[in-house]
C-alpha cells in the first residue's frame, strides 16, 4: 500500500501551506513524531502568520522579524498568540451584542488590543445580510475598529504635546485627521507614508538626474512635476473649495481627482521633497499656505558654497496649488501688506511647526463644517450639500460630525496646555464626546486627561470645574452609566398598553418637522423614566417637555400626564419627541441609509415586510 513515508519531507512541508494552521495544530501534528516536527517548522508558521493577518500591533515588530532568519523568530507562538486574540474579542464582542451593560468596559479592552483586533473586526463590519444580529454586529465592530484608529491618530498627536516645535512627521500628523473617517478602508498611515515614498521614487525614475540638480532647479522640477499629475490643486475651486475631501491628506493621495486645499497642497509638496533630499516644511502665510525649501548648510539655492557659513539658510517659496514656479519673498510681503499686515512681516515666511499646521487644518474643516450647516439651512442646493460631505466611504453626514470631532481633539492635543486658553474647546468637545463618542472614552483616559490635569495645575488661581468643564468628572460619569443595571420598563397593565401606542423599532416621520427617526425609548407618563441622557429640540417647545412650563402648574401637570419617546436620528442616538408628534411610516425606501447604520445601536435587523427594526434593547423593554 502506497504511504506518506515514501514522501520526502519537502514534499509533505510543501503541501502543508495549503492546510489551515488550524487543521495542522489539531490533527496534523498528532499523526506521528515525524509530522509533529514537520508541522513545527518556523518556516510554515511564518507563511501562516503572513497569510492569516494583515493588520499587527507596533509592538511585534513584525517588519524586523519578517527581515531575520525565520528560526531566530517564534513564529507558530506568534499565530497562536494572535488566534488566541481573535478569540478573546469575538467573546467580547458577543458579549457587547448581548447586554447594555458593561460596554464601554468590554469595547475598551478591544480597543487596547489595537491592530491585533483589526482583522477580526473587519470580517464583522461585512457580516453577511442573513445574520439574526447583523445591523448590531456590523455597527459595533465598525465602532470599534473606529475608536482603534481614533487612538492611534491621538496618539501621533499626543507625540506633540510639551516637544519641541518641529516640522518633521507632517506626513503622519496630517494623516491622522483621515484616520478617523478610514472605517473599513486600507489608507491609513501606513498607506500615507508608503504613498510619499512611491511618489518620490516616481520623480526620480522619471528625472534620473535628480540628485545632480542644484535645490533650486530639483525643488522647480518637483512643484511642476506635482501638477502636471495632477496631485495638487482641485478642479473648479470657485464651488469645490469648501469640500470637506479637500482637508485630508489621505483622500488626496487615494482620489483619482487628488482634490486639495493650498494647506494640504503645499504638505504633498513638502513631505515628498524631504524624501528627496531636500528641506522643506509649510509657511502659514494667511488664507494660503506655502511650501518652502532651505538650502543645505553651507551651500545656496543654485548649489554654489557661501562664503560666510555663519549665514542663514537661503529660502525659496513655492505654491504648490497654484503655481510652477518660484514665488519671491517681496511678492509675499506685498501680499501682507494687500491683507493689512504691516509689522512683523517675516514671521509669516518662517517655516511653520507641524502644531500649527495641523490646527491650521483643523480650522478648515471647522470652516466646512459652518458652510454645510448653512447650505442645509437653505435647502436650495441638496446635491451641493451631498457633494460637499462626501468621503471615499461612509455616511456624507456621520463623517462631516466626525471631521469636527477630530478637529477639536486636534485643537487639544496641539495646543500647548501652557496655553492661556488651552481648555477653549474642553466643554463642547466633552458634550460631543460623551453623547455620541463615548467609546472614545479610554482615548479620553489615557491621552487627555493628564493633559486636562496638568493644566488645571498649572492655574495661578484654580477655580471649581464641575460637569462639562471637568474631564475626569465626564469620565466618572459615563463609568457610572455603563456600570448601571437596565430600568425595565413593561407593559404590565391596560392602561399603558391603551397609552403608549407605538413599540421599539417602529419607523415613524414627525409630523412638524418632517424627519424620519426609530423609536429606541418610551415612557407612559411624563419624560422620568425615559432612557438618559437624551436630547431636546431646542426650538420645539412641545418637546421641552417640564422645562417650558415651570410656571404653569395646569401646563405641567398635563405634560406629566402626557407619552413621550425617545428616537434614533442620524448624528442623534436618543431624541425626545412627544407621541402626538409620531406619524408611523410603513415604506422601507424613506428611510435614511445613515440610519440603517446607525441602527445597530439598538437593534439586531431590519424587518422589511413590516418597515419595523428588530429589538436589540430586551433587556429594556422586553415586552417589544
Amino acid at each position: 500500500m502506497p504511504s506518506l513515508d515514501i514522501f520526502p519531507d519537502e514534499i509533505i512541508r510543501h503541501v502543508l501551506l495549503f492546510v489551515s494552521p488550524e487543521d495542522t495544530l489539531q490533527s496534523i501534528q498528532l499523526l506521528s513524531r515525524r509530522f509533529y516536527h514537520i508541522g513545527n517548522e518556523a518556516l510554515l508558521w511564518k507563511s501562516h502568520c503572513q497569510n492569516s493577518f494583515n493588520y499587527w500591533h507596533p509592538d511585534h515588530r513584525l517588519s524586523t522579524k519578517l527581515a531575520a532568519r525565520a528560526s531566530s523568530v517564534k513564529w507558530k507562538e506568534l499565530w497562536i498568540t494572535r488566534k488566541r486574540k481573535n478569540t478573546k474579542v469575538a467573546l467580547l464582542l458577543d458579549d457587547i451584542l448581548a447586554t447594555k451593560v458593561g460596554q464601554l468596559s468590554k469595547l475598551k479592552q478591544i480597543c487596547l488590543l489595537g491592530y491585533d483586533a483589526k482583522d477580526y473586526l473587519l470580517e464583522q463590519c461585512h457580516t453577511d445580510d442573513s445574520a439574526d444580529d447583523v445591523l448590531a454586529r456590523r455597527y459595533y465592530a465598525d465602532s470599534v475598529l473606529d475608536s482603534i484608529h481614533r487612538g492611534i491618530a491621538v496618539e501621533v498627536w499626543a507625540e506633540y504635546q510639551g516637544a519641541p516645535l518641529s516640522a518633521r512627521g507632517l506626513d503622519r500628523a496630517l494623516g491622522a485627521f483621515d484616520m478617523f473617517v478610514l472605517h473599513d478602508q486600507p489608507q491609513d498611515l501606513e498607506y500615507i507614508s508608503e504613498s510619499f515614498d512611491r511618489l518620490a521614487r516616481e520623480f526620480r525614475q522619471e528625472h534620473p538626474g535628480c540628485e545632480e540638480m542644484c535645490t533650486r532647479q530639483r525643488a522647480l522640477s518637483l512643484v511642476q512635476w506635482l501638477r502636471a499629475n495632477n496631485l495638487t490643486s482641485m478642479d473648479s475651486p470657485e464651488r469645490n473649495y469648501r469640500n470637506l475631501r479637500n482637508c485630508f491628506i489621505g483622500q488626496a493621495l487615494s482620489d483619482e481627482a487628488h482634490p486639495s486645499l493650498p494647506i494640504i497642497s503645499s504638505a504633498i509638496f513638502c513631505c515628498v521633497a524631504e524624501r528627496l533630499g531636500m528641506t522643506s516644511s509649510c509657511c502659514a502665510f494667511p488664507s494660503h499656505v506655502h511650501a518652502a525649501v532651505f538650502a543645505p548648510p553651507g551651500m545656496n539655492l543654485d548649489g554654489a558654497e557661501e562664503e560666510n557659513p555663519n549665514k542663514e539658510l537661503e529660502t525659496m517659496y513655492l505654491d504648490p496649488y497654484s503655481s510652477d514656479y518660484e514665488v519671491t519673498p517681496s511678492d509675499l510681503r506685498l501680499r501682507l501688506v494687500e491683507f493689512g499686515w504691516t509689522l512683523g512681516t517675516d514671521a509669516f515666511l518662517k517655516p511653520s511647526p507641524v502644531s500649527i499646521i495641523v490646527q491650521r487644518t483643523a480650522q478648515n474643516i471647522k470652516a466646512t463644517y459652518t458652510e454645510v450647516q448653512t447650505l442645509a439651512d437653505r435647502e436650495d442646493d441638496i446635491v451641493r450639500d451631498i457633494e460637499m460631505k462626501r468621503l471615499r466611504t461612509g455616511h456624507p453626514d456621520l463623517n462631516l460630525e466626525t471631521a469636527a470631532y477630530a478637529a477639536v481633539w486636534a485643537e487639544l492635543m496641539m495646543k500647548q496646555t501652557t496655553a492661556l486658553h488651552w481648555d477653549n474647546n474642553l466643554e463642547s468637545f466633552l458634550n460631543r464626546f460623551a453623547l455620541s463618542w463615548s467609546e472614545d472614552a479610554w482615548i479620553v483616559e489615557k491621552y487627555l486627561a493628564p493633559l486636562y490635569d496638568r493644566f488645571v495645575r498649572s492655574q495661578p488661581n484654580p477655580r471649581p470645574r464641575v460637569g462639562w468643564e471637568n474631564v475626569r468628572e465626564i469620565l466618572g460619569m459615563l463609568k457610572n452609566l455603563d456600570n448601571r443595571p437596565p430600568t425595565v420598563s413593561r407593559r404590565y397593565t391596560e392602561e399603558i398598553h391603551s397609552r403608549v401606542l407605538y413599540k421599539i423599532g417602529q419607523v415613524f416621520r414627525h409630523k412638524r418637522y418632517q424627519y424620519v427617526g426609530v423609536i429606541n425609548g418610551w415612557a407612559a407618563n411624563g419624560t422620568a423614566s425615559l432612557p438618559t441622557p437624551h436630547h431636546l429640540v431646542d426650538e420645539d417647545p412641545e418637546e421641552e417637555g417640564e422645562a417650558s412650563d415651570v410656571d404653569d402648574p395646569t401646563q405641567r401637570v398635563r405634560r406629566r400626564s402626557k407619552t413621550y419617546y425617545t428616537c434614533l436620528r442620524p448624528t442623534i442616538d436618543r431624541l425626545r419627541v412627544d407621541q402626538d408628534n409620531i406619524e408611523i411610516i410603513t415604506d422601507p425606501s424613506l428611510i435614511p441609509n445613515a440610519l440603517f447604520y446607525l441602527a445597530g445601536k439598538f437593534f439586531k435587523k431590519f424587518d422589511s415586510s413590516t418597515c419595523t427594526f428588530i429589538s436589540n434593547i430586551k433587556e429594556y423593554y422586553p415586552d417589544d
